[in-house]
């Protein structure tokens, strides 16, 4: 049995259980038995604190003869695996919005070189205006993904500051979590240095090309394949870094306890 200060938070927003149960994602029977006392996992409390805004911590009233305000809380291996589908899906996210910032300029360097060349059919400056558009909604975009990431991994805090102390079991798990993805992890950081190093060669190759007609939108192009090959070798990379990532706010909380 845990007293909890739900109750309290709960009407002080004028929520009845109904209400936190929707705004938590939790079921109302769920609320009902932690507000009689009952004991739920970290996930459940995690988005309870989410839904109430404030920390998990205030929302466990502390027994003063066990008061260990410095040691991590209690997590079991549920919380842990929610935790890692929700940094895979962050990862995701993020690995999709570095990928966009990056290739945002092209709409600008080929709408600019289209424009000069005679092929868009509209001034230079219009071309710019169009393509900082262009830029700034691409932005816009990856700005939106990263915050979604951001949303994501907001429920577990206290896991990403590594308050949290699991039991062995789930060191385990996330060790072999780590193995299995460490393979397609290593093959995507060699893809991705691929990338990395080939992206130049349109550029050099256009650079050495005998000056001409033409030529400037040719390097806009070759700038334009630059760019996207950075941001897929960014994308490739990052969208596998999900695994380490649990593994690392896991492991140190886990390593602290010497039993399951």
């Amino acid at each position: 049995m845990s007293e909890t200060r739900i109750v309290g938070l709960r009407t002080e927003r004028g929520w009845t259980q109904e209400r936190l149960a929707e705004v938590s994602g939790v079921t109302v029977r769920t609320v009902q038995r932690l507000e009689a006392g009952n004991d739920v996992s970290l996930d459940t409390l995690t988005r309870l604190a989410a839904a109430l805004e404030v920390p998990v911590r205030q929302l466990v009233v502390e027994d003063p003869e066990d008061d260990d305000t410095d040691g991590p809380a209690a997590g079991d291996d549920a919380a842990a695996r929610h935790f890692a589908g929700a940094a895979r899906s962050a990862w995701r996210d993020i690995a999709l919005g570095v990928a966009l910032l990056v290739t945002s300029p092209a709409p600008v360097v080929l709408l600019i070189a289209g424009a000069d060349a005679g092929l868009v059919p509209t001034s230079v400056e219009v071309a710019i205006a169009i393509g900082l558009g262009a830029l700034l909604a691409i932005a816009l975009v990856a700005t939106l993904h990263l915050v979604r990431a951001s949303g994501r991994l907001s429920p577990y805090l206290p896991i990403r500051q590594e308050r949290v102390r699991f039991g062995a079991r789930a060191l385990r798990w996330a060790e072999r979590l780590e193995g299995v993805r460490r393979r397609q992890r290593t093959r995507a950081t060699a893809v991705a240095c691929a990338m990395w190093v080939s992206s130049p060669l349109p550029l050099i190759v256009v650079a050495l090309i005998e000056p001409g007609r033409g030529q400037g939108l040719w390097i806009a192009a070759a700038t334009a394949v630059l760019l996207v090959v950075v941001a897929a070798g960014a994308f490739t990379a990052l969208r596998t870094a999900w695994a380490p990532y649990v593994q690392a706010k896991l492991a140190p909380a886990v390593g602290t306890r010497a039993t399951v």
